[in-house]
């Protein structure tokens, strides 16, 4: 009796387990809804269900989107023209149409700014997520929240999808699992409904 309430727990384990591996993939996302009344704000709540399945291996293609844009850590012998300059803990930055640049003696190279530093445009193409009831800003690698009329540089949140990561990206391999590894910062691939083209990189802690 013993033996065959032991079979029969492995089989519904077995038949089960699929569906607990999907779930612990799915996450639920909140969009905040304001609607305005005469006599005051209305906050509506909308709950969205979003699933990101982990790919264990990487396309090594996260940089599709920026492929018409410089490589990550790039020389180029000019600053592009009209590139606004901004400072920031002394060190002055060349930022033009969402890239940042700084002078050496070759030129000037493509980096990412410090934490901190503000900028009043974002390229059309960026990409905007709420975290932690949190509105982010993504493009080439770089976060942003929203100061005032400026957007200013943040670290990367654990937990964010971006549809994209600028070349100049490694791949590492953690515990039979490859990773993004951009700046310091690791980006898992997922396959959600969170970005337009069906695969997006996670922000992850390993």
């Amino acid at each position: 009796m013993k033996k065959l309430f032991l079979t029969i727990a492995l089989l519904i384990a077995v038949f089960f387990a699929p569906q607990v591996v999907l779930e612990a993939n799915a996450q639920t996302s909140r969009d905040v809804v304001v609607v305005k009344k005469r006599n005051g704000q209305q906050r509506r709540t909308v709950r969205r269900r979003t699933r990101r399945k982990v790919r264990r291996r990487v396309t090594r293609r996260a940089h599709y989107a920026y492929r018409h844009l410089p490589r990550y850590r790039a020389v180029v012998k000019v600053a592009p023209k009209g590139a606004v300059v901004v400072k920031r803990n002394n060190v002055v930055y060349r930022y033009h149409d969402g890239l940042f640049y700084t002078s050496n003696k070759s030129g000037f190279i493509v980096t990412r700014p410090v934490v901190g530093i503000r900028v009043r445009i974002l390229p059309a193409a960026h990409h905007r997520m709420v975290i932690a009831n949190n509105t982010y800003y993504y493009y080439y690698g770089t976060f942003y929240i929203q100061k005032e009329n400026e957007y200013e540089v943040t670290s990367a949140p654990e937990g964010a999808v971006v549809d994209a990561l600028p070349d100049g990206y490694e791949v590492k391999n953690v515990d039979n699992t490859e990773y993004y590894v951009l700046d310091g910062v690791y980006y898992q691939e997922v396959e959600t409904d969170e970005v337009e083209s069906g695969v997006g990189y996670e922000v992850v802690s390993i």
